[in-house]
């Protein structure tokens, strides 16, 4: 018994390392509407992000979901972007900021960090100066991943 035990430790700690590892993602999320996929975009601290498209309403009718792209966002933006979310907490606190959307095309954007997340940034920044500088953040960092 005595061989498991640090078996036992170095899962457990190899577990919360990688939980912590995914705690430290700041996650760009457009919920897509019912006529339009939206997209999660995954940054880790290091730069390196990953863009998932998460398919609404009809799935596409090969079946296939289109692979996750990769890319390094720049050093200064990842920089400013938790940099930003840091200065912003809680997230929860920011002003949640109501704007008028379709029914059938309205999406939301978000970026969930931690264990909370911005209001709908693209309802504006109401003049706050932590949520317009998340809106440009998150505008940045979904223009890498647009085609050109």
């Amino acid at each position: 018994m005595g061989k498991e035990a640090p078996a036992i430790a170095i899962a457990l700690t190899l577990c919360m390392a990688g939980s912590m590892m995914a705690a430290d993602s700041a996650v760009i999320v457009n919920s897509g509407s019912t006529n339009t996929a939206g997209f999660r975009i995954s940054v880790n601290p290091s730069g390196d992000a990953e863009y998932k498209v998460t398919p609404r309403g009809s799935e596409p009718k090969s079946g296939e979901k289109p692979a996750p792209a990769t890319q390094h966002i720049p050093d200064a933006l990842v920089k400013r972007l938790f940099s930003d979310l840091e200065a912003a907490q809680p997230l929860g606190s920011l002003p949640q900021l109501r704007c008028a959307k379709s029914a059938s095309f309205g999406t939301r954007l978000t970026i969930e960090f931690g264990d909370s997340g911005t209001p709908d940034l693209s309802c504006g920044d109401g003049e706050n100066a932590k949520l317009r500088a998340l809106i440009q953040d998150a505008t940045e960092v979904v223009a890498i991943f647009r085609p050109k």
